[in-house]
């Protein structure tokens, strides 16, 4: 991984610790007030929707094209079933590595699209690209992110068409389905004027509807260690979905590089941050987790309830292997190594 280079994750350590000191001082979300809040709606041909997911895209191009490769396909074939190509892209956080910056977007997001799909399908509806930040996409203060994904108009990435204006959204999807996507910003407390946007837009909700919240990271597993973590997420959906009657039955976010799905008989928490990064192991995750966890002020307001880890990629013996033969290969470096 060239950007876990000595010299380079130092500096990426330093830039880390300066958006962390002084992120409440530089929140962009505050300023973003000023910017059109839209409530966007996407038709689908026939009712019909495909949506896709990505993110963690990667720290170079091979492996951020690779992925890129594949979205931009009119159709896969996956086990004898057709997949046609999302008529909405979700880019679900750091959008690049290791820091945000112009032309790390240029060259590291923007561009390994644009080469897969330079321009608008030559049928079909031209695919709508929405995204959320990350914590690396927070690296600058998210100047390069609004930038590139909140252009006043025309914005688009290759084929992609690009229609927000701020760092978080709702969607409109066919039959009663919305998307909403938020910031946390660092894991922070959601601004004013974000819970204005969203709570503007849950007023089309009704108890019939049904919300995917794309947020940052999956909380619900961080919680296992900090059990704080989720509180955010969870006061969203107490304070602005649910007093609509409408449910969550998706949260699906990135940030740990790998698939995994906890599940109950009411909702879905799956982390895929499959973008082209570097694989995270899925053999210690834990087998059930509660969530809200005990002993949080969402617990307190919330009724917790198990989820069951239902599904992971690599599957657990295979991230094993592969943890032992990473271990094996930096041993065999350190030893080779002159001292």
């Amino acid at each position: 991984m060239p950007w876990l280079a000595p010299l380079l994750l130092l500096s990426t350590g330093l830039r880390t610790l300066l958006a962390i000191l002084f992120g409440a001082y530089l929140d962009k979300r505050e300023l973003q007030n000023a910017l059109p809040g839209r409530i966007y709606r996407q038709h689908g041909v026939d009712g019909e929707l495909w949506m896709d997911y990505v993110a963690d895209l990667g720290d170079g191009f091979d492996a951020t094209y690779s992925v890129a490769y594949l979205l931009a396909q009119p159709e896969l074939d996956l086990d004898g079933r057709r997949l046609p190509r999302g008529q909405v892209l979700v880019m679900g956080g750091d959008q690049v590595y290791p820091t945000a910056s112009g032309s790390a977007y240029e060259d590291r997001c923007k561009g390994p699209y644009q080469a897969a799909l330079p321009g608008p399908p030559a049928s079909g509806p031209r695919p709508t690209l929405f995204a959320i930040a990350g914590n690396h996409d927070w690296y600058d203060g998210l100047t390069a992110f609004l930038r590139l994904f909140a252009r006043r108009k025309d914005g688009e990435i290759g084929g992609w068409r690009t229609e927000q204006n701020r760092s978080y959204f709702a969607t409109e999807l066919p039959a009663g389905w919305w998307l909403f996507g938020i910031d946390e910003q660092f894991g922070a407390y959601l601004d004013d004027p974000q819970l204005i946007y969203f709570e503007e837009a849950a007023r089309h909700l009704g108890p019939d509807d049904r919300v995917v919240l794309v947020v940052p990271a999956p909380t619900w597993v961080k919680a296992v260690d900090k059990p704080e973590a989720y509180d955010a997420v969870d006061y969203f959906i107490r304070t602005v979905i649910a007093p609509t009657g409408a449910r969550v039955p998706l949260i699906i976010a990135g940030d740990l590089h790998h698939y995994a799905r906890y599940a109950n008989a009411d909702r879905q928490l799956v982390t895929c941050g499959g973008g082209g990064a570097y694989l995270y192991p899925t053999h210690k995750l834990p087998k059930r987790i509660q969530v809200p966890p005990p002993d949080t002020l969402a617990r307190r307001a919330s009724r917790s309830l198990p989820y069951d880890l239902s599904g992971t990629y690599p599957e657990p013996e295979r991230s094993r292997r592969f943890g032992w033969a990473s271990s094996a290969a930096c041993r065999c470096v350190t030893r080779a190594s002159p001292s």
